[in-house]
């Protein structure tokens, strides 16, 4: 039913270097009986153990259950698998104490969407001689009752296989006696496998014991396995091997049979009875104690198997109830306050940094400025661009060495690049920008003359009192843009009252209504100039004016709004 194939397990440390859990192991299990897994800490038993049981995943390799490889399991299946086909008996027990002993048993079935019949647990807390303490709590148990609790929890769901790692770790050794006589009871119909430390309780109550080192098999026997060994003090290993126990016990019969052995192969063979060397030699043999002692313990040969049609095999998915899963969230809050304090803090935090990267990722300046511009009564917004700067003053003595230094920071407005536009204009919102040169000083005096806004073009070298009743004549204008014919046209700007044109040539410029007001409206001049009156459009155009100190001839007035 259990198969595993050349299973590896390579884990990373810290620094890179990796360690072999597993090295290369192959092995198949029976239908029924009870097997050992031993060795020392960090010889591979548990990771076995945890692989075969769908808890953890081999880097190369696979499991076999039922016919159906590991292989193809997503990481559903493998949480099926385990819900199906294992039941787990672990040393920390792994109760819940929130819950009674048989709403813990019961818990087994509902993950299976089955329904808890109690009856059904009190049979299962029958054979594990628990009668009668289905409405206790865990945590008034003692701990072989508990490990007890966690086997009819493992058994409820009907698995094919009882895994077990140190069920006995926790408890003193008449309890884990009583443990390991309960598995070996149930190991008559089912699949037990143990992983342990304890070789006394393998010998005792194993029906094959694998052992470990370094992720690798070094010893796999089964009881009464040996047929070619003619009493238990010699013990033929395979076909090379020979482990004898006492040599004073040895009879002509053994000698002859341990002779034909060592023909087989004809090669250089060395005897020895050093009890310093013997050890040595077993482990480079891969011969156990257990191989050479009067268990009745011999080389596990070939294990039977059942044909299974792995498209056949089918497994359950898990369902925990909502109710039960509430209950725990509600139960493990009561208990451990402080981290529950802790869990919330650190949500909030991840939650709060999580908003704000999303909005910093999200963020789309041509959005934002859409909206502001929607939110206002403007139809048209200049946006101005600054860069950090610094001024430094340095006061000198009579002597020329410095004495004082003074820096002022200070924001120096510059001009959007011709990319800069392009990546503006590339938006979904219909946002249109040009870009203005703008040098003057007095635009916020400017502002609402006359219900005009002075955003679009400044003015400079405005030499008289302002009254915001009157429009003042200007000697230059400073402020213009190049945005073009096109770009008014698009934007629903038109030639006033149909008269001039556009610009042909570098010469010519055309202006907005607002300027043309200026002109038109304007007070007498100061006095260092001559008075002109355009009382119309027909006026206006042809007259020559300057910006930035350029002579341009006026084509053409566009009617722009508010801009």
């Amino acid at each position: 039913m259990l198969s595993v194939k050349n299973l590896t397990k390579i884990y990373k440390t810290n620094k890179g270097v990796e360690v072999r859990a597993l090295d290369n192991v192959s092995l198949d299990f029976s239908e029924t009986g009870m097997v050992f897994l031993l060795g020392r800490s960090g010889s591979g038993k548990s990771t076995l153990l945890n692989i075969c049981g769908g808890l953890d995943k081999a880097t190369k390799g696979e499991v076999i259950v039922q016919g159906r490889s590991s292989k193809d399991f997503s990481q559903s299946d493998f949480d099926s698998y385990r819900n199906t086909y294992i039941g787990f008996v672990f040393q920390e027990y792994n109760i819940l104490n929130e819950f009674s002993v048989e709403q813990n048993i019961a818990l087994a079935l509902q993950l299976q969407n089955k329904t808890g019949d109690k009856n059904q647990v009190e049979k299962i807390l029958e054979s594990v001689d628990l009668a009668g303490v289905g409405k206790r709590k865990p945590n008034t148990l003692s701990g072989g009752q508990r490990q007890r609790v966690a086997i009819a929890r493992a058994l409820i769901k009907d698995p094919k296989i009882i895994m077990a790692d140190e069920p006995t770790g926790a408890l003193d050794s008449n309890t884990g006696k009583q443990i390991f006589e309960t598995l070996k009871k149930l190991s008559q119909t089912h699949l037990v496998i143990v992983v342990s430390h304890d070789r006394g309780f393998a010998e005792q109550y194993g029906d094959r014991i694998i052992e470990l080192a370094d992720g690798k098999i070094i010893s796999d026997v089964s009881k009464n396995a040996s047929s070619e060994s003619g009493n238990q003090n010699v013990t033929i290993i395979n076909d090379d091997t020979v482990a004898v126990k006492d040599w004073s016990k040895v009879t002509e019969e053994d000698i002859q049979r341990i002779v034909g052995v060592m023909k087989k192969k004809g090669k250089e063979t060395i005897i020895t009875s050093n009890e310093k060397n013997v050890p040595e030699i077993k482990r480079l043999c891969n011969v156990s104690d257990i191989q050479s002692s009067e268990s009745g313990f011999g080389p596990t040969g070939y294990v039977a198997q059942k044909q299974y049609d792995g498209k056949q095999t089918r497994f359950i998915k898990s369902r925990l109830p909502m109710k039960h899963a509430l209950r725990m969230a509600g139960d493990g809050v009561k208990s451990k306050p402080i981290r529950l304090c802790f869990t919330i803090l650190l949500s909030v935090i991840a939650f709060v940094f999580f908003g704000v990267s999303t909005s910093l990722a999200m963020y789309n300046p041509n959005h934002s400025i859409a909206v502001a511009m929607e939110n206002s009564h403007y139809n048209s917004i200049i946006l101005e661009k600054y860069y950090p700067a610094y001024y430094e003053s340095i006061r000198l003595n009579s002597a020329g060495t410095a004495v004082e230094k003074t820096t002022t920071n200070v924001n120096l407005r510059t001009a959007y690049t011709q990319e800069e536009l392009d990546r503006m204009n590339d938006n979904s919102v219909g946002l249109k920008f040009a870009g203005i040169m703008d040098l003057g000083v007095y635009k916020n005096e400017l502002d609402s003359i006359n219900g005009y806004s002075s955003n679009a073009l400044a003015l400079q070298d405005v030499r008289v009192k302002y009254d915001y009743q009157r429009y003042y004549s200007v000697t230059a204008l400073t402020g213009y843009s190049d945005c073009g014919h096109q770009f008014l046209v698009d934007n629903g700007f038109s030639l006033l009252e149909g008269k001039g044109r556009y610009p042909e040539n570098h010469t010519e410029i055309a202006v907005s209504e607002y300027i043309y007001n200026i002109y038109k409206n304007s007070q007498p001049k100061v006095y260092w100039e001559e008075q002109t009156e355009y009382q119309t459009i027909d006026d206006f155009i042809g007259k020559q004016i300057q910006v930035s100190g350029i002579t341009f001839t006026v084509v053409g007035v566009y009617d722009v709004g508010d801009l």
